[in-house]
């Protein structure tokens, strides 16, 4: 394997083969496209050139963000990609502060997964300081 870990999005093609190899919501070629060309910052892994996972973050470019679309497809699960993916991008967000300042980086979990942001220091919600985390999905 020669993983690399590259701070560019994914080919449109790319993004959504790698969501259907995790199961995760199919997308029009137009949505699926503004999610990667509106993104702050998105991570790509790569193993001898093929895209084998990544990670997005969504951001208002002030304190609110939200890190999104973690996906590594199966054959290369369980192999340290997702927390490497983790870890980079948490470090990434740190870098982008000024002395003093302070950001929020929200996610979702998938059912399951809870354990794993939580060793990067996510908070599961409710708990004694915030409410649940809630979401809408609008369909046309």
């Amino acid at each position: 394997m020669a993983i690399e870990y590259i701070d560019q999005a994914p080919t449109l093609a790319e993004y959504k083969e790698m969501r259907r190899a995790v199961n995760f919501m199919v997308l029009s070629d137009r949505i699926a496209s503004n999610a990667l060309n509106n993104a702050f910052h998105i991570t790509t892994v790569r193993d001898n050139g093929r895209a084998i996972g990544m990670i997005r973050v969504l951001s208002d470019g002030s304190y609110a963000n939200f890190i999104t679309d973690v996906m590594v497809i199966p054959e290369y699960q369980r192999q340290g990609i997702g927390k490497e993916m983790m870890r980079r991008t948490v470090d990434y967000m740190k870098s982008t502060l000024q002395p003093g300042e302070t950001i929020v980086l929200y996610l979702m979990s998938a059912i399951g997964k809870e354990e794993f942001y939580k060793q990067f220091g996510f908070k599961a919600r409710p708990n004694e300081v915030w409410g649940a985390g809630m979401s809408q999905w609008i369909s046309s």
